[in-house]
């Protein structure tokens, strides 16, 4: 009798619930393994505070042009990230309440709250709460935290009450940048113009360090290439 009360209640939550938003993102718990890179939240640096540091993690490529056509394109730099390779990130004020989230990219990042005590580890003098994402696919992943600035419209589920954001952000931004394996770096990729069956690098002209890194008309912005107009 006891058991039937207990599945008839729990029945009636599930009916209470209603039906799942369709831009519900479910927070994510940390991925296994250990992570090629580390990411830096809330650190202060040489006296500077910083958000989110590093900008744009990813492959370089050098692109060599003549009269405003790249000509060659050459791997140059940075730490290239395949799919499957582990990100940690790290919130070295875990008593700031502090989240991972991408709104648009080619996979839902939605990390918890990175405060203590969730993960929290200390190395020398520093303590800090952790998060580890296993990026699935190639891409450009750009990701900040939903609790600073404004992130776009707040949806709350009415059931668990957890909240979801949908749409852009004037929070500060990083980037995660995924190529495939054995993927091409070329001009025509660059142009879209590769033949078919060719496996691009998705990470052409995404991160940089100096102009040269970037198309023509864009230019390198906090290791990150943007319009020269736009500054987008």
């Amino acid at each position: 009798m006891r058991a039937r009360l207990i599945l008839a209640f729990a029945l009636c939550l599930a009916a209470c619930k209603g039906p799942t938003p369709e831009d519900f993102r479910p927070v994510q718990e940390s991925a296994k393994g250990n992570p090629r890179v580390s990411v830096s939240l809330n650190r202060i640096t040489a006296g500077l505070y910083r958000a989110i540091a590093p900008a744009c993690i990813g492959q370089q490529y050098t692109l060599r042009t003549e009269t405003g056509e790249p000509t060659d394109i050459q791997p140059a730099g940075g730490l290239s990230i395949l799919p499957g390779q582990v990100v940690e990130f790290r919130n070295y004020q875990p008593e700031v309440s502090t989240n991972v989230t991408s709104l648009s990219a080619p996979a839902a990042l939605f990390s918890p709250n990175l405060v203590k005590p969730y993960n929290v580890r200390t190395e020398g003098k520093e303590t800090y709460s952790y998060w580890r994402y296993a990026f699935p696919t190639p891409g450009a992943y750009e990701y900040f935290d939903t609790n600073m600035g404004e992130p776009g419209r707040k949806v709350v589920d009415s059931y668990y009450g957890t909240v979801t954001y949908v749409g852009e952000s004037n929070a500060p931004k990083a980037v995660v940048c995924v190529d495939p394996p054995n993927c091409v770096a070329s001009a025509e990729c660059l142009a879209g113009t590769q033949p078919e069956g060719t496996v691009c690098c998705t990470c052409l002209g995404v991160c940089c360090e100096k102009d040269i890194h970037c198309a023509t008309g864009r230019t390198c912005l906090r290791g990150r290439c943007v319009s020269s107009e736009t500054g987008q």
